[in-house]
Formats: C-alpha cells, structure tokens, sequence
C-alpha cells in the first residue's frame, strides 16, 4: 500500500474526467459512497448533480449521450458488461423545476477490487486481526498546471465551487481517516474541483477500523 500511495491515480471513467467536462458545466457536483461488507463485496451509490445548461447539453444536436463519461443507463448497464462482477442496480432522474438534474445511480459488485476497476479509481484494502485499512489514491489531472493562465483562470471561473465527495463505509465502524472526518459508521471526504484539478490536494486518502 504504501507504493500505491505513491502514485496518483489518472482522472479517469466515471467519477472525475474533468477536463472535458469543466466546459460545459457550470455545476456539476459529485458524491458516492462506498460499503465494504464483511464478505468482501460492495455496493456503490453515485449520485451526479447538473445544472439545466450543462444536463441540455447536446441534446440539441441529437444526442441523449453527449458525455465523455458513464452517465447514462446504457452507459452503466454498458460498463457492467465489459467490467464483470458488478450489477447495475438502479439508476434514476430526477429533473428539478429550474432544469437541474439528479442522477441515482446503485452498483452491487462481488468485490472492491471488480468495483474499483468498474469506477477505474485506484482502491486497495488490507486486512489484520479484527480490522482492516482501505488506501484511495486520489486522482489527479495532469499537466493542468503548465496550461495557460488565462486558461486556468476561464476553467476555475465555470467550475466555481464544484465539488467531488466520497464516503467509505468498512464492515466496522472506522478509527481513522486521514484526511477526512469520521461520521458515524463512515468516513468521509470531500474535495474541490479546482484543487484536484490544481494537483492540491493529498496524494491518498487512507481508512482505518
């Protein structure tokens, strides 16, 4: 675990592809929790908040699937596909009367592993007498920093206050998470999008129980 720490992981399928995404959404908040049961499988909640510009997009041209990401039911049930040992379970819309969408997506897999390679994020767990430790490394988005400034500056002013968060549920209530906060039976993290995208925040993200 501590080689993985070492390397950030690329932004990559579904969570946080963010350089494409950036124009076109003016909001775009990410959350998803992840249980570990004691039998070592796991279930995924992903939940994606667009605002109406960015839910619209592409759709005038005729596309109902102009992202660059899973976000559609037949993205997931895709994904699935190529990715055994995870089952989509459900995946809802919500469309607010401002235009804004909310989009519930479940995901059953028979392991961490298979879920982590479905979300293609790097997370490993470890496991000792009566407990355990799980190791997220955090995605980075390369080369952002040596874009030009006035690049930057137009991508920080559409993301805004974005935000990506993750919570982590081990089969016993945690001890320890570093960064992060313990709430309950979880721990949880939450990250800007412009300090992930700035190479700003913790290499990982480390659990312990």
């Amino acid at each position: 675990m501590a080689e993985l720490a070492t390397k950030r992981t690329k932004i990559l399928l579904p969570l946080l592809v963010l350089i494409p995404v950036i124009f076109l959404s003016s909001c775009l908040d990410l959350e998803t929790d992840i249980r570990l049961k004691k039998d070592g499988s796991a279930d995924a909640s992903l939940t994606y908040f667009l605002s109406s510009d960015s839910a619209d997009f592409g759709r005038a041209f005729g596309s109902d699937e102009p992202w660059p990401f899973p976000l559609t039911e037949k993205d997931f049930i895709q994904q699935s596909l190529r990715v055994p040992g995870v089952d989509l379970k459900r995946y809802r819309v919500h469309i607010a009367s401002d235009g804004s969408e909310e989009i519930d997506v479940r995901l059953k897999a028979d392991s961490l592993e298979s879920l982590s390679s479905y979300l293609g994020l790097s997370i490993a767990v470890q496991y000792s007498d009566g407990g355990g430790s799980m190791l997220f490394s955090i995605p980075s988005a390369d080369n952002y920093n040596q874009a030009d400034s006035q690049f930057r500056e137009n991508i920080e002013k559409i993301i805004g206050d974005s935000t990506f968060s993750i919570s982590f549920r081990p089969p016993v209530p945690p001890e320890e998470s570093q960064p992060g906060s313990l709430n309950g039976k979880a721990a949880v993290l939450e990250l800007s999008l412009i300090d992930i995208l700035r190479n700003e925040t913790p290499d990982s993200w480390m659990v312990s129980w």
